[in-house]
């Protein structure tokens, strides 16, 4: 899906800024571009780029198994060492070490386009 199929009037504030994704509504923490998309309101027109997840909506990411499993881990929890916590959060390093496309993503992009 591309941001020309998106009804302008149906994204939520933190879609249009870019904090949540354009197509399932989820925070981003890895994400990719789907174009603008352009409201009105009265004389004045805005234009904001949107993003999605990425790879796509749904798609387990490692950041993502990371979050699931500390969110029920009691040991992840209390912030002591878990083997599999562990393990999971070198994964999420390893993915952030891989080259990316587009734009930063996670924090560094969050804070980047609060900034912009």
């Amino acid at each position: 899906m591309t941001a020309a199929e998106i009804d302008p009037a149906t994204l939520s504030r933190e879609q249009l800024r870019g904090w949540a994704c354009a197509l399932c509504g989820a925070p981003l923490t890895v994400d990719r571009p789907l174009g603008t998309v352009t409201i009105g309101h009265g004389a004045t027109r805005t234009t904001y780029e949107v993003w999605a997840c990425a790879p796509a909506c749904g798609e387990a990411t490692p950041w993502g198994r990371f979050l699931g499993h500390a969110v029920d881990c009691a040991d992840c929890r209390a912030g002591r060492w878990c083997a599999a916590g562990n393990g999971l959060h070198h994964a999420v390093r390893e993915a952030r070490r891989a080259p990316m496309t587009g734009r930063s993503s996670g924090a560094s992009g969050l804070l980047s386009r609060l900034a912009g």
